[in-house]
């Protein structure tokens, strides 16, 4: 029987604790009112309630489309620096590769994933996903 409370296949994405969500629409300039029919509240295995927002609610950060929030483009910044770092290629090359990872590839790339609040990809440092995004444009 499908979770009454999983969103996940409905276009909705996870921000975290109240505290992301308020962060994210502070950031966005929006208030609560404004996105009712866009904010899912769920259980969360953390113990408090888990905020998700609709996906077509975000929007991309800087030169990464995958970046939800200002946070999320610090942290693909510093993907993009760590792999250019450790692989001596330039950072256009690292950012595109940091791309390629997480978004489609197009004229108009669009994420794949979204990194925004309190995200998974949160629990590795940006060193971490540069020698995985590296490894993996190897093979």
């Amino acid at each position: 029987m499908d979770d009454p409370l999983d969103f996940s296949g409905d276009g909705f994405v996870s921000v975290g604790p109240r505290e992301y969500l308020d962060r994210l629409l502070a950031e966005y300039g929006l208030t609560e009112n404004e996105v009712r029919g866009a904010i899912r509240v769920r259980p969360a295995p953390y113990g408090k309630q888990e905020y998700l927002v609709r996906a077509s609610m975000l929007r991309s950060q800087g030169e990464f489309p995958c970046a939800g929030d200002a946070e999320a483009l610090e942290f693909c910044r510093e993907v993009a620096e760590a792999l250019a770092t450790d692989t001596g290629i330039t950072r256009e090359e690292a950012v595109a590769q940091v791309n390629r990872h997480w978004s489609d590839n197009g004229p108009n790339p669009k994420p794949r994933v979204w990194i925004v609040g309190l995200d998974i990809a949160y629990h590795e440092l940006p060193e971490y996903w540069a020698k995985l995004i590296h490894e993996a444009t190897r093979t």
